[in-house]
This record gives structure tokens, sequence and C-alpha cells, in this order.
């Protein structure tokens, strides 16, 4: 794939015209998806498609589809999505990568025809079959011409970080992740006092998570594992944020939405401060009484944050995403949707976020914990209608197999906890080996499963830490 030519810092936007037709190529794909070549709504969709491409054309000749670190270019032109078009077109850019294709370049004299053929085949070809060879092999077959595939542009890898300076980031994750944590605390201490709330503070810890995510995101989800807080609710609001912000960088969200999304994360549970406290803290199952009253929450969330924040687009979203986040993408839920809309991209963010971290932490809705690989497992199949299919499958790319905090037992017979994750390589991740048949070790060792020289240790089973009376907090935080 040939580089593009464009300035890294003033990138040329695209106009209406190269929107529109990226918009409407896209359509095609998830109407491909559904219905057959001959179904009248994709005919109505091709139909659209090629008017607009015949426009762009006329303008600029062959039309040239360029994916490069997560943006989309159309002719050059850097395309800008919304926040639901992002996450559609990540779907389906995810879909092109999984084929190795990176972009397309169309001919001019490219007619419906030629364009459906080519959609049918990204759409329906089997995974068995996949990669851009085999496409562009069958596209020949097909009789199609004037359509080059382009590879995937792999983005330049990190260089490793030193054991100093990954100390150094993971002590700073360390501070920003408890200086979040303080803040939530400060906000619903002040809020059930109505009192004024230090909105600039709250902003600032947000942007703190943002740089931190940007730089190393498995300093901070490893944090996400530690469960023994005296507040969890302060805790959670945290947890939620940072896995929203991971989430929201990988969809490629600039600064100001991933500054909304962290806002309205860690304010999501703020109408709990209007529950009676014996309510939140009740060591027992709920009753049905108890439910109806913990059901109200969104709604006092939503109240809350515009009654007692300054009204601004951070309060809005925060608003929105505090009454949404309990109903599910299949319409159950709480509170009961009168006209069935889909919810807001940073509901559905927050809601897969928050059920995770609920689900692990054994605190309020489940008064006993679950194990993280097990609640993925329920996230995905038991539960899986009830969230956005696409998010749901970033999430469990970012958290991983082995999710962080989870304790191993090696083949080698080694006890170890999983620090972060391999994204190349889910099935090995980097482990904390802490001890070995003779007890515990004096110096915990960290160790990257993926590399030639451990492959001998392979992971065996999931074990529980309760059950050795190990503390997952002081692992995590051992160096």
């Amino acid at each position: 794939m040939e580089p593009v030519q464009l300035e890294t810092n003033r990138l040329e936007l695209a106009g209406k015209d190269e929107q529109a037709l990226i918009n409407s190529f896209f359509a095609l794909f998830r109407t491909a998806a559904y219905v057959e070549q001959n179904n009248e709504a994709y005919l109505t969709q091709s139909a659209k498609f090629h008017r607009i491409f015949r426009k762009v054309v006329d303008n600029s000749g062959k039309v040239a589809i360029k994916v490069l670190e997560g943006r989309i270019f159309v002719c050059d032109k850097l395309v800008k999505f919304d926040s639901d078009g992002m996450v559609r077109a990540r779907s389906i850019i995810d879909n092109w990568h999984q084929l190795g294709i990176g972009g397309m370049i169309l001919e001019e004299y490219l007619d419906s025809r030629r364009i459906d053929k080519l959609i049918y085949l990204i759409t329906r070809i089997k995974l068995s079959e996949h990669g851009k060879k085999a496409v562009g092999e069958r596209l020949v077959d097909l009789g199609v011409d004037g359509i080059t595939l382009l590879g995937v542009k792999k983005k330049e890898g990190k260089a490793p970080l030193g054991d100093d300076k990954r100390l150094r980031i993971r002590r700073a994750a360390r501070v920003t992740f408890f200086r979040a944590i303080s803040v939530v605390e400060d906000v619903m201490v002040r809020t059930s006092e109505n009192k004024d709330i230090n909105i600039s503070q709250t902003r600032r810890v947000v942007h703190s998570l943002i740089d931190q995510i940007a730089t190393d995101e498995s300093s901070l989800i490893e944090l996400t594992s530690i469960r023994d807080f005296d507040e969890y609710t302060f805790a959670h609001c945290t947890n939620v944020c940072v896995y929203a912000l991971t989430m929201g960088v990988r969809l490629g969200m600039d600064r100001q939405r991933l500054s909304e999304l962290g806002f309205a994360a860690l304010f999501h549970d703020l109408g709990k401060v209007r529950l009676p406290d014996d309510l939140i803290r009740k060591p027992d199952t709920f009753d049905e009484n108890d439910w109806k009253q913990m059901q109200k929450h969104p709604q006092l969330g939503a109240k809350t944050i515009l009654r007692n924040l300054r009204f601004d687009q951070h309060a809005v979203r925060a608003a929105v995403a505090a009454y949404e986040h309990h109903i599910n993408a299949d319409f159950t839920g709480y509170p009961m949707l009168h006209d069935k809309r889909p919810t807001n991209l940073f509901s559905r963010i927050i809601s897969i976020a928050d059920t995770f971290d609920a689900l692990t932490s054994g605190r309020v809705y489940m008064k006993k914990a679950i194990s993280p690989d097990e609640v993925l497992r329920k996230m995905m199949y038991q539960m899986a209608v009830k969230f956005d299919a696409f998010l749901l499958k970033l999430f469990v790319n970012i958290i991983g197999i082995y999710p962080a905090g989870t304790m191993i037992l090696l083949s080698s017979d080694e006890l170890a906890v999983v620090i972060k994750n391999n994204a190349s390589n889910l099935m090995n991740p980097i482990v904390r080996v802490i001890g070995d048949r003779s007890g515990p070790l004096d110096e915990f060792m960290d160790i990257d499963l993926s590399l030639p020289e451990y492959s001998s240790r392979r992971i065996t089973r999931i074990v529980d830490p309760v059950k050795y009376g190990l503390d997952i907090k002081q692992i995590i935080l051992a160096d």
C-alpha cells in the first residue's frame, strides 16, 4: 500500500460529497449483511451510492478509500464521523482488516453491478478463505475489474519500555487512579450535602486518565482488578471510567469526546447518593421493595446532574448516560422506555463497563463476586442480547481471555497473576509469578508468556486466590 502524502498536523477534511459517499458505501455493507442482492432495500441503497459515486468521480477521478491508523480517508481527505457513525464504520473496517484489506481504489468506469459484486463478496466470503489475495482472486473469477484492493498499513510498534520507565508509568497510573477515586468520593459527598461540586477538578482527573491510557492502557486496567475497597461505589465509578475511556480511545474518539465520555462514566451512578444509605450497604439479597428503590437511581442521577452541575455539553452527556446505562439493547432493563429508541453511544459503552465491574466485584447487585473470565462468558453468551455486539467485542479484546488480576496455575506448577494482555496473543498474557512448589517467592517475577523463552510455560487453569489466602491488591501493587 502506497503511503498517503498528507500533512499530519493539517489534514484536509472531506467535503460533503466525500462524506456522503463513504456513509452510503458503509450503508451498502450493512444492508448486504442482512438481505440478498436483489432485495429492494439493497437496490435502493445501491442506486443512491452510484449517484454519489458518479458525482465524486466527475470531480476527482478515481476514488481511493484508505484506512490509516483508524482514520478513514476518501480521495486523501479525512472523513469525520459522529459518535454512532464512528462505531458503524469501525465494525465494517474491522471486517476489512480480518480479510487483510486496508482500503480500495475504485476506477472511474465502475458500474453498480461490479460494485455490488465487491460488496457481497466481502460480506459473504468464508473466514477459511480470508485474505486480500483470496478476495482479489475471487473478483477476477467473477469478471470484476477496476477495483484495486489495498493492504492493511500496519502501525509502527512502540519501542519496548525499559524497566525504569515502565515502573515510572505504573506509579503515575496509580497516582492518577487513586486521585480519581478521591474525586468521585468528593463529588458524591458534596452532592449528598447539596454543596457545590468542583467540576474543574473532575475534568482534570479525566484528562489525566486519558493521557495515561494513551501512554499505556494496561497500567490502569490492572488497577481495576483491585476489589477490596471499603467504599465500593467510588472505586466502581473509577473502574467504569477507565474501561469506558479505553474503549473510546480504541474507537478513535478525539479528546473532546473522550473528555465527555470520561465525565459521564464517573457520574453514571450519581443518583445513588439520593437513595437510603442502608439500602446501598445492605449485606443481604435485595427483596422486591429494595429493587424498586434501587431502580430509581438512573432517573435520580439524571435529575441530580442537571440540577447540580453547570448546564453544558459535559453535563448533558452525563445526564443521558446516567438515565440510560441500565437500558439494554433489547429494551429490557430500567427505566422502561415508552418510545423504544436506540440508546446513546456513551450509554452503551458505560452499560458494558458497568455490568462487568459490578459482576466481578460482588457488591450491591450481586452479593457474590464472579471470576472475570466467567463474567465475560456470561456477557458474550447468556447476556449477549443486552449489549451492542460490536462494542462488546471491542471490550473483550481490551480485557482479554484472562483479564488482569486473574490468578492462574502454569504448566510449570507455578502460581501467577495476569498483569497485562498481549493484544496479538490473548492466550499468552504477561503474568506475575508469585510462587512455585516450594512456596511463595521472595521476589515476584514478571514474564511474557508469548515470548519463545517461556514457551514451556502454559496456562493450565484459573484458580481462586481466596483458597490460597492471597491478596490480589498486594500482588498488583507489589512494585
